[in-house]
């Protein structure tokens, strides 16, 4: 059983573990614990950082893991933005694939969703008394259009939803777009969970609780796009795309460029990764300019950034043409 730790015993603990206090000073850091947020959350991020042998960090400020920690607040507002948009994206693209499906009255494939989910159902009908969307479910109830069944799903169920369509009225895209949105679901649940996401960023990464399977299952579709980037080798891709939190943000930012459709949207939400990633990442460079793990991740997503950003230049310049 772990001992609870009062404020300053959180501090002598990672005194022991190495981490300095010169640029946040032990006072400061004890007003930061006690005011912006909780040790057991803080000190995760320390994962992330270089170890000696015997346990101790290498060249490790209380400053350094604050950074990160505001670092990884910043990605995950960015994350919920992107994900939103992506949500609306794929609903609009849905319905409208529905509108124009002669052979899609709207009705028959909720009965076949809803049969082959029940518990879906069930969890429909719970949220007639305590939901925003009640009044919706007592008008529709156990008669649902598609169109009206998307707004009281969540992200989750949704997704099923649109795979099962997509499985029984197959296009070109969709295969594709699904195997990119598990990926999105996984780091949109995290990020709006307060999940830390930068707290493992050493490589290799490793599932713990795990017996049989100790790394995560890349998706092959995102290893195909990423391979066409020149700049990025294979072994950095492989290397890279084995993190899980590398490889969902990586995936999440393909599914967003492969379905917008507005240049603006897009040129909004690039100019906001640049913001976060050319700007705000390398506020306090220094702090993470020694580390390999941090700078190679940098770099390789500077390079995903740089090559996403290219394609909807080159779009643009063709729709001016």
């Amino acid at each position: 059983m772990k001992t609870k730790f009062t404020i300053d015993e959180q501090i002598e603990h990672m005194k022991k573990k190495g981490v300095k206090f010169e640029l946040f000073i032990a006072d400061q850091a004890k007003q930061f614990l006690q005011y912006n947020t909780y040790y057991f959350k803080f000190k995760s991020y320390a994962k992330s950082f270089e170890r000696k042998k015997d346990g101790t960090f290498v060249n490790l400020d209380f400053a350094y893991l604050v950074e990160l920690s505001k670092l990884d607040a910043h990605l995950r507002y960015f994350i919920i933005h992107l994900s939103l948009d992506i949500e609306h994206m794929l609903k609009t693209k849905l319905i409208c694939d529905v509108t124009n499906n002669r052979d899609c009255d709207g009705y028959h494939v909720t009965e076949l969703f809803l049969e082959r989910y029940p518990l879906i159902n069930q969890s429909i009908k719970r949220k007639m008394n305590d939901s925003a969307s009640a009044d919706l479910i007592y008008k529709y109830d156990n008669q649902w259009p598609i169109w009206a069944l998307i707004e009281v799903l969540s992200f989750g169920e949704f997704i099923k939803l649109y795979s099962m369509y997509y499985e029984i009225y197959k296009d070109g895209a969709s295969k594709e777009i699904i195997s990119l949105l598990i990926p999105l679901k996984f780091l949109r649940n995290a990020a709006a969970h307060n999940n830390c996401l930068l707290n493992s960023l050493r490589i290799p990464y490793e599932h713990t609780h795990l017996k049989d399977i100790k790394t995560i299952n890349k998706t092959r579709v995102l290893t195909e796009k990423v391979s066409k980037i020149k700049s990025i080798g294979k072994a950095s891709r492989k290397k890279k795309l084995t993190n899980p939190i590398i490889h969902d943000f990586v995936a999440s930012l393909f599914l967003f460029d492969q379905i917008c459709t507005s240049i603006p949207i897009k040129r909004d939400t690039y100019t906001r990764l640049d913001k976060l990633f050319r700007a705000r990442m390398i506020q306090h460079k220094e702090y993470f300019s020694k580390d390999l793990i941090f700078t190679s991740t940098y770099d390789f997503m500077i390079k995903i950034i740089d090559f996403l950003e290219s394609g909807m230049y080159n779009t643009v310049s063709e729709q001016k043409q």
